[in-house]
């Protein structure tokens, strides 16, 4: 499967977590329910995010033993495609059923 057509099905699989109220959305939102340990199982981040936002995500993901995945999507349609205006770097996944989904999808 191509990297383009992994990242669409993520973001359906996205879609449906978003309208179960299974997602953490933003940077700060999933750094802050990283630190407050709030069971974020998984964190997808935009492609073209900044190397700061990027940094930031990957040292709390690496420190708390969360999962962390970078799309080829960027901010824009990341953001849009999950009904979010302005774009959107980064989502944390707060369902068990939806993060091994994603991750079995990147398995492929």
């Amino acid at each position: 499967m191509t990297e383009r057509v992994a990242d669409e099905r993520i973001v359906r699989l996205l879609g449906l977590a978003a309208k179960a109220g299974k997602l953490v959305y933003g940077t700060d939102m999933v750094c802050e329910g990283l630190r407050a340990k709030k069971r974020i199982l998984l964190v997808v981040e935009s492609g073209d995010s900044s190397e700061n936002t990027h940094k930031k995500i990957t040292d709390k993901c690496a420190y708390y033993g969360v999962k962390h995945v970078r799309l080829s999507l960027d901010t824009e349609r990341f953001g849009a495609a999950l009904g979010k205006r302005g774009g959107l770097a980064a989502v944390g996944v707060t369902d068990a059923s939806f993060a091994s989904g994603i991750q079995s999808l990147l398995n492929e």
